[in-house]
């Protein structure tokens, strides 16, 4: 198990002194954890549902949209802010936008198979506020089989903790190892996969 800082340190071991980029870490994040969950789901013709948040978490979901593509589902993208915060996030946009894959701002009403978290990840500070509360609430709300990517979202990742509300997932794909504050209580299954460090 990994504490936040650590698994930072971790990341930024792998591009520091490795040399390995940040794009390619967040490729073998989404990569990997599509390949994860289509060995689980079998994702053809899956509807599937995307949140993403402004960070490399949202990046991580975004290589996820691509990949699950890859496998035949039908990947829709619920973006909760315009402006993404990252180069690495903000390449991969590009990419799905190149794709023509489906970005919306609202949940429709139309009927999802998967869900997946990739709103805030393990770097969260303070208490959730709107729009992510909301983002939160409406994830939760979706009658579907729910996975986080990473750690779910409102949780803190060291001690466990709602920091205000938190995605209730049915899974939760976390990267490179369990990160300490993870539980089944709060997180549902955990599965490890692999970003290549």
């Amino acid at each position: 198990m990994l504490s936040i800082q650590q698994m930072q340190n971790f990341d930024r071991h792998a591009q520091d002194t490795l040399g390995i980029p940040a794009l390619i870490l967040m490729e073998n994040a989404g990569a990997n954890a599509a390949r994860t969950i289509n060995e689980h789901y079998n994702l053809k013709n899956k509807n599937i549902i995307i949140f993403c948040g402004t960070g490399n978490n949202a990046g991580d979901g975004l290589v996820f949209a691509r990949h699950a593509k890859k496998y035949g589902a039908n990947v829709t993208l619920l973006l909760i802010k315009p402006v993404l915060r990252t180069d690495e996030t903000k390449t991969n946009h590009n990419i799905i936008k190149n794709l023509k894959i489906p970005i919306i701002t609202t949940i429709k009403n139309q009927k999802y198979d998967i869900a997946i978290d990739a709103i805030l990840g393990i770097g969260l500070k303070g208490t959730v506020k709107d729009p992510y509360k909301t983002a939160i609430e409406t994830f939760n709300n979706i009658d579907c089989t729910k996975i986080s990517l990473d750690c779910p979202s409102g949780i803190d990742a060291d001690t466990g903790n709602t920091r205000g509300t938190s995605i209730h997932p049915d899974i939760t794909i976390t990267f490179h190892d369990i990160k300490k504050g993870l539980n089944p209580k709060n997180s549902g299954k955990i599965i490890i996969t692999d970003i290549g460090i």
